[in-house]
Protein backbone atom coordinates (compact mmCIF):
# COMPACT_ATOMS: atom_id res chain seq x y z
CA UNK A 1 0.00 0.00 0.00
CA UNK A 2 1.65 3.32 -1.24
CA UNK A 3 1.76 6.16 1.45
CA UNK A 4 -1.43 8.18 -0.54
CA UNK A 5 -2.90 4.83 0.23
CA UNK A 6 -2.33 4.70 3.96
CA UNK A 7 -3.46 8.32 4.32
CA UNK A 8 -6.67 8.18 2.85
CA UNK A 9 -7.51 5.09 4.93
CA UNK A 10 -6.99 6.39 8.00
CA UNK A 11 -8.53 9.11 7.17
CA UNK A 12 -11.51 7.35 6.29
CA UNK A 13 -11.45 5.64 9.60
CA UNK A 14 -10.68 9.13 11.43
CA UNK A 15 -14.21 10.38 10.26
CA UNK A 16 -15.68 7.50 10.92
CA UNK A 17 -14.41 6.28 13.89
CA UNK A 18 -17.49 6.70 16.38
CA UNK A 19 -19.72 4.98 14.23
CA UNK A 20 -17.40 2.08 14.02
CA UNK A 21 -16.51 1.95 17.42
CA UNK A 22 -20.34 1.80 18.11
CA UNK A 23 -21.36 -0.70 15.58
CA UNK A 24 -18.19 -3.14 15.07
CA UNK A 25 -16.94 -2.90 17.72
CA UNK A 26 -19.68 -5.22 19.66
CA UNK A 27 -18.90 -7.62 16.86
CA UNK A 28 -15.41 -8.39 16.83
CA UNK A 29 -15.09 -8.00 20.37
CA UNK A 30 -16.25 -11.42 21.29
CA UNK A 31 -14.33 -13.13 18.21
CA UNK A 32 -10.96 -10.72 19.72
CA UNK A 33 -11.59 -12.66 23.29
CA UNK A 34 -11.19 -15.90 21.66
CA UNK A 35 -8.20 -14.56 20.04
CA UNK A 36 -6.58 -14.00 23.48
CA UNK A 37 -8.06 -16.83 25.00
CA UNK A 38 -5.22 -18.69 22.67
CA UNK A 39 -2.21 -16.36 23.22
CA UNK A 40 0.34 -17.25 26.02
CA UNK A 41 0.24 -14.45 28.64
CA UNK A 42 2.64 -15.70 32.04
CA UNK A 43 5.33 -13.97 31.69
CA UNK A 44 4.76 -11.17 29.23
CA UNK A 45 6.03 -7.60 30.43
CA UNK A 46 5.22 -5.43 26.95
CA UNK A 47 2.34 -5.94 24.63
CA UNK A 48 1.39 -4.02 21.62
CA UNK A 49 -1.44 -4.18 20.23
CA UNK A 50 -1.33 -3.43 16.27
CA UNK A 51 -3.93 -1.82 14.48
CA UNK A 52 -5.31 -1.04 18.07
CA UNK A 53 -8.43 1.39 16.65
CA UNK A 54 -11.04 2.59 19.09
CA UNK A 55 -9.48 0.10 21.23
CA UNK A 56 -12.13 -2.70 21.54
CA UNK A 57 -9.42 -5.37 22.43
CA UNK A 58 -7.31 -3.01 25.28
CA UNK A 59 -9.46 -4.08 28.42
CA UNK A 60 -9.04 -7.87 27.72
CA UNK A 61 -5.38 -7.48 26.76
CA UNK A 62 -4.71 -5.91 29.98
CA UNK A 63 -6.43 -8.18 32.43
CA UNK A 64 -4.68 -11.23 30.93
CA UNK A 65 -1.36 -9.01 31.07
CA UNK A 66 -1.98 -6.83 34.51
CA UNK A 67 1.37 -6.48 34.98
CA UNK A 68 2.63 -5.82 31.28
CA UNK A 69 3.05 -2.56 29.59
CA UNK A 70 0.61 -2.41 27.13
CA UNK A 71 0.75 0.46 24.10
CA UNK A 72 -2.04 0.56 21.68
CA UNK A 73 -0.49 1.64 18.05
CA UNK A 74 -2.88 2.47 15.16
CA UNK A 75 -2.54 5.05 11.59
CA UNK A 76 -5.52 7.07 12.40
CA UNK A 77 -5.65 9.74 14.74
CA UNK A 78 -9.66 9.60 14.81
CA UNK A 79 -9.26 5.99 16.45
CA UNK A 80 -6.94 6.49 18.78
CA UNK A 81 -8.69 9.61 20.28
CA UNK A 82 -11.64 7.16 21.20
CA UNK A 83 -8.72 4.80 22.39
CA UNK A 84 -7.41 7.06 25.53
CA UNK A 85 -10.34 6.38 27.31
CA UNK A 86 -9.05 2.51 28.02
CA UNK A 87 -6.00 3.98 29.71
CA UNK A 88 -3.46 2.85 27.69
CA UNK A 89 -0.15 4.54 26.19
CA UNK A 90 -1.17 4.97 22.28
CA UNK A 91 1.17 5.55 19.17
CA UNK A 92 0.11 7.10 15.87
CA UNK A 93 2.14 4.53 13.72
CA UNK A 94 2.23 2.52 10.77
CA UNK A 95 2.35 -1.06 10.92
CA UNK A 96 5.12 -2.01 8.48
CA UNK A 97 7.50 1.02 9.99
CA UNK A 98 6.90 0.22 13.46
CA UNK A 99 9.02 2.74 15.61
CA UNK A 100 10.41 -0.09 18.46
CA UNK A 101 13.47 -1.78 18.84
CA UNK A 102 14.03 -4.72 18.16
CA UNK A 103 13.53 -7.77 20.23
CA UNK A 104 11.59 -5.47 22.60
CA UNK A 105 8.25 -7.03 22.77
CA UNK A 106 6.54 -10.12 24.26
CA UNK A 107 3.48 -10.26 22.23
CA UNK A 108 1.81 -8.77 19.73
CA UNK A 109 -2.23 -8.68 18.73
CA UNK A 110 -2.83 -8.11 15.21
CA UNK A 111 -7.11 -8.75 15.41
CA UNK A 112 -9.29 -7.77 11.74
CA UNK A 113 -5.81 -5.93 10.22
CA UNK A 114 -3.90 -7.96 8.06
CA UNK A 115 -6.75 -7.73 5.31
CA UNK A 116 -6.17 -4.28 5.19
CA UNK A 117 -2.26 -4.86 4.11
CA UNK A 118 -0.94 -5.11 0.58
CA UNK A 119 1.88 -7.02 1.68
CA UNK A 120 0.71 -8.54 4.76
CA UNK A 121 3.93 -10.92 5.05
CA UNK A 122 5.89 -7.43 5.33
CA UNK A 123 3.77 -6.43 8.06
CA UNK A 124 4.54 -10.12 9.85
CA UNK A 125 8.34 -9.28 9.58
CA UNK A 126 7.81 -6.44 10.91
CA UNK A 127 6.25 -8.25 13.95
CA UNK A 128 8.67 -10.62 13.92
CA UNK A 129 11.72 -7.94 14.24
CA UNK A 130 9.87 -6.61 16.93
CA UNK A 131 9.52 -9.67 18.83
CA UNK A 132 11.55 -11.44 21.40
CA UNK A 133 12.81 -14.84 19.77
CA UNK A 134 10.24 -16.76 21.57
CA UNK A 135 7.66 -14.38 21.18
CA UNK A 136 4.16 -14.34 20.01
CA UNK A 137 1.93 -12.83 17.53
CA UNK A 138 -1.79 -13.41 17.08
CA UNK A 139 -4.00 -12.61 14.42
CA UNK A 140 -7.96 -12.71 13.47
CA UNK A 141 -9.53 -11.64 9.58
CA UNK A 142 -12.34 -12.13 8.02
CA UNK A 143 -12.06 -15.88 6.48
CA UNK A 144 -15.53 -14.94 4.77
CA UNK A 145 -17.30 -11.69 3.57
CA UNK A 146 -19.10 -10.31 6.81
CA UNK A 147 -21.74 -8.33 5.16
CA UNK A 148 -25.40 -9.37 5.46
CA UNK A 149 -27.66 -9.54 2.55
CA UNK A 150 -29.71 -6.47 4.27
CA UNK A 151 -26.67 -4.50 4.00
CA UNK A 152 -26.27 -4.66 0.50
CA UNK A 153 -30.07 -4.47 0.20
CA UNK A 154 -29.57 -1.00 1.52
CA UNK A 155 -26.89 0.22 -0.38
CA UNK A 156 -28.44 -1.12 -3.13
CA UNK A 157 -31.41 1.27 -2.71
CA UNK A 158 -29.48 4.02 -1.96
CA UNK A 159 -27.35 3.89 -5.68
CA UNK A 160 -30.96 3.05 -7.25
CA UNK A 161 -31.71 6.56 -5.82
CA UNK A 162 -28.34 8.09 -7.30
CA UNK A 163 -26.58 8.44 -3.75
CA UNK A 164 -22.79 6.69 -4.87
CA UNK A 165 -20.66 5.93 -2.63
CA UNK A 166 -17.91 9.12 -4.35
CA UNK A 167 -14.62 7.30 -3.19
CA UNK A 168 -13.38 4.21 -5.47
CA UNK A 169 -13.59 0.80 -3.07
CA UNK A 170 -10.56 -0.67 -2.41
CA UNK A 171 -10.75 -4.72 -3.05
CA UNK A 172 -11.29 -6.72 -0.48
CA UNK A 173 -8.16 -8.63 1.01
CA UNK A 174 -9.57 -11.06 2.64
CA UNK A 175 -9.34 -14.22 0.00
CA UNK A 176 -5.75 -14.83 0.47
CA UNK A 177 -6.10 -14.79 4.57
CA UNK A 178 -9.46 -16.78 4.77
CA UNK A 179 -8.42 -20.74 5.66
CA UNK A 180 -5.86 -22.23 7.83
CA UNK A 181 -3.97 -23.59 4.63
CA UNK A 182 -3.49 -20.21 3.49
CA UNK A 183 -2.21 -18.49 6.74
CA UNK A 184 0.28 -20.92 6.96
CA UNK A 185 1.72 -20.08 3.62
CA UNK A 186 1.67 -16.58 4.82
CA UNK A 187 3.50 -16.92 7.55
CA UNK A 188 6.27 -19.45 5.99
CA UNK A 189 7.64 -16.36 4.55
CA UNK A 190 8.81 -15.21 8.22
CA UNK A 191 10.63 -16.62 11.43
CA UNK A 192 7.93 -17.55 13.04
CA UNK A 193 6.84 -21.10 13.83
CA UNK A 194 2.64 -22.05 14.11
CA UNK A 195 1.07 -23.11 17.59
CA UNK A 196 -2.12 -23.08 16.16
CA UNK A 197 -4.55 -21.84 13.27
CA UNK A 198 -8.12 -22.27 13.15
CA UNK A 199 -11.43 -21.03 12.01
CA UNK A 200 -14.59 -20.63 14.13
CA UNK A 201 -18.26 -19.50 13.49
CA UNK A 202 -20.29 -16.94 15.32
CA UNK A 203 -23.75 -16.13 15.02
CA UNK A 204 -24.37 -11.97 15.50
CA UNK A 205 -27.44 -10.49 15.45
CA UNK A 206 -28.10 -7.11 14.24
CA UNK A 207 -31.02 -5.16 15.21
CA UNK A 208 -32.65 -3.27 12.73
CA UNK A 209 -31.98 0.12 15.14
CA UNK A 210 -28.59 -1.30 15.47
CA UNK A 211 -27.86 -1.72 11.39
CA UNK A 212 -29.20 1.94 10.04
CA UNK A 213 -27.40 3.88 12.75
CA UNK A 214 -24.30 1.14 11.50
CA UNK A 215 -25.20 2.54 7.73
CA UNK A 216 -25.44 6.14 8.95
CA UNK A 217 -22.84 6.54 10.32
CA UNK A 218 -19.59 4.28 9.10
CA UNK A 219 -18.38 3.42 5.66
CA UNK A 220 -20.13 3.07 1.81
CA UNK A 221 -23.22 3.71 2.79
CA UNK A 222 -22.24 6.79 5.54
CA UNK A 223 -20.41 8.42 2.50
CA UNK A 224 -23.86 8.00 0.44
CA UNK A 225 -25.54 9.31 2.66
CA UNK A 226 -23.71 12.37 2.87
CA UNK A 227 -24.02 13.56 -0.79
CA UNK A 228 -27.61 13.29 -0.76
CA UNK A 229 -29.98 16.51 -0.83
CA UNK A 230 -32.39 16.74 2.25
CA UNK A 231 -35.41 16.33 -0.06
CA UNK A 232 -33.93 12.80 -1.40
CA UNK A 233 -32.68 11.83 2.03
CA UNK A 234 -37.06 12.35 3.35
CA UNK A 235 -37.60 10.65 0.30
CA UNK A 236 -35.42 7.01 1.01
CA UNK A 237 -36.84 7.23 4.66
CA UNK A 238 -40.27 7.94 3.72
CA UNK A 239 -39.70 4.82 1.52
CA UNK A 240 -37.99 3.25 3.97
CA UNK A 241 -40.36 3.41 6.94
CA UNK A 242 -43.15 2.53 4.29
CA UNK A 243 -41.78 -1.33 4.01
CA UNK A 244 -38.28 -1.18 3.23
CA UNK A 245 -36.44 -4.34 1.84
CA UNK A 246 -34.17 -4.17 4.86
CA UNK A 247 -37.29 -4.94 6.94
CA UNK A 248 -38.07 -8.27 5.13
CA UNK A 249 -34.44 -10.27 4.97
CA UNK A 250 -32.36 -11.73 7.70
CA UNK A 251 -30.52 -9.50 10.61
CA UNK A 252 -28.30 -12.16 11.50
CA UNK A 253 -25.18 -13.46 10.17
CA UNK A 254 -22.92 -16.19 10.54
CA UNK A 255 -19.48 -14.74 10.26
CA UNK A 256 -15.91 -16.95 10.19
CA UNK A 257 -12.96 -15.63 11.65
CA UNK A 258 -9.41 -16.25 10.93
CA UNK A 259 -7.13 -17.27 13.50
CA UNK A 260 -3.23 -18.11 14.45
CA UNK A 261 -1.03 -17.70 16.85
CA UNK A 262 2.60 -18.67 16.22
CA UNK A 263 5.96 -18.16 17.67
CA UNK A 264 9.17 -16.27 16.96
CA UNK A 265 11.94 -19.23 16.46
CA UNK A 266 15.13 -19.16 17.41
CA UNK A 267 17.85 -16.61 15.19
CA UNK A 268 19.57 -18.74 12.88
CA UNK A 269 23.22 -19.18 13.89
Amino acid sequence: MSRQDTERLAGIYSSHARGYADSWGPVIRPMGQRLLDALPWDGARRVVDLGTGAGTHLPEIRRRAPGACVVGVDRSPGMLELARRHGVPLLLMDGVELGFRDSSMDVAVMAFVLFHLDDPVLALREVCRVLRPGGVVGTVTWAEDPEIEASRVWEAELDSHGARDPVTPRPRRDEPLNTPEKMVGLFSATRFEPMKVWVERFEHHWELDELSRMHLTFGRSKRSWNRWTRALARSFSGASASGSKVLHLKLSSTVLPSYAAWRVGQPDP
